[in-house]
C-alpha cells in the first residue's frame, strides 16, 4: 500500500496533470453544456432542453472521449515518471522487486483517475435530470450500466498506456501513439471490412460491443458483430499484453 500510495502522490502533486484531467474530464462537458442552454433559452423551438433519455448518450459519448484522452495522458505519465525524472535507480535500489514497483503504479493511477471520471459521472447526470424539460430521463439501471462502461473504458485507457509507456520509455512519444491509434488508425481499421473477423481483435471494437447505449457504438462498431464474452476476452488480452510487456521491460531496464 505505501507502494501505490507514493505513486498515487506522485501524479497528484503533478498540478497541471490534475487541472488538465479535470478539464478534459469535468470542464468541457460542463462548457457543452451552459452552450447548449444558451442554445435552447434562446430558440426552444429547434433546440431542446439538453437533458433527457435521448441526450443520455450523447454526454456519456463526450465524457468517455475526454476521459479516455485524460486516461491515456496520466497512464503515460506515470509509466514513465520514475525513469524521466531519475528516481529510478533509487528505488531499484531499496531493494524492492522491479515488479512489485511496476505493478503499484496501476492502482496508484486508477487512483489519480477515477474520481474525476465519477465526478464527472455526476456532472453529466445532474445536468442530465436536472434539464431534461418534459422528455423522459434515464432509469436507474440505464445510469449504473453507462457508469459502469465509463469506468470500464477509461481504466482500461489507462492500463493500456501505462503499460505502453513503461515499455518504450518516452511519455511524449507513447501519447502521440496512443492517440493516433484511438482517433485515426482503430477508426480506419474497423471500416476494412477485408480483415473480416480479425477486426474483433481490435478493443475499440470490443468496448463498443460491452456499450449499453447504441448511439456510442462509433464508426464501423455495427459492422463488427461479436459476442460479450469474445468482447470481454479481447479486453482482458489487451491488458495482460501491455501489463507483461511494460513489467518486463521495467524488470530489465538499466538502472
Amino acid at each position: 500500500m505505501r507502494l501505490i500510495n507514493a505513486e498515487f502522490l506522485k501524479l497528484r502533486k503533478r498540478r497541471g496533470l490534475s487541472w488538465g484531467s479535470l478539464f478534459l474530464i469535468v470542464g468541457v462537458p460542463l462548457i457543452i453544456f451552459i452552450i447548449l442552454e444558451i442554445l435552447h433559452l434562446a430558440d426552444a423551438a429547434r433546440h431542446g432542453p439538453p437533458g433527457g433519455q435521448g441526450a443520455f448518450g450523447d454526454w456519456l459519448e463526450g465524457l468517455f472521449s475526454g476521459g479516455v484522452v485524460a486516461a491515456m495522458i496520466i497512464g503515460a505519465i506515470a509509466g514513465t515518471a520514475d525513469v524521466s525524472s531519475g528516481v529510478f535507480r533509487d528505488l531499484v535500489a531499496t531493494g524492492r522487486s522491479r515488479w512489485q514497483l511496476f505493478i503499484a503504479r496501476v492502482p496508484g493511477a486508477l487512483m489519480m483517475l477515477l474520481p474525476i471520471v465519477t465526478l464527472g459521472f455526476v456532472l453529466i447526470m445532474i445536468i442530465n435530470l436536472a434539464f431534461s424539460g418534459s422528455n423522459p430521463t434515464p432509469g436507474p439501471s440505464h445510469m449504473a450500466q453507462g457508469y459502469g462502461w465509463l469506468l470500464l473504458g477509461t481504466g482500461f485507457a489507462l492500463i493500456i498506456a501505462l503499460g505502453f509507456a513503461s515499455l518504450i520509455g518516452s511519455r511524449a512519444a507513447s501519447i502521440g501513439v496512443l492517440l493516433g491509434w484511438q482517433l485515426v488508425a482503430s477508426p480506419l481499421l474497423l471500416q476494412v471490412r477485408s480483415l473480416g473477423p480479425a477486426r474483433q481483435a481490435l478493443y475499440t471494437s470490443a468496448l463498443a460491443r460491452l456499450n449499453p447505449v447504441p448511439t456510442l457504438e462509433g464508426p464501423g462498431a455495427t459492422t463488427v458483430t461479436h459476442s460479450v464474452i469474445v468482447a470481454a476476452l479481447v479486453l482482458v488480452a489487451w491488458i495482460l499484453v501491455m501489463l507483461g510487456l511494460g513489467a518486463w521491460r521495467t524488470a530489465r531496464r538499466d538502472a
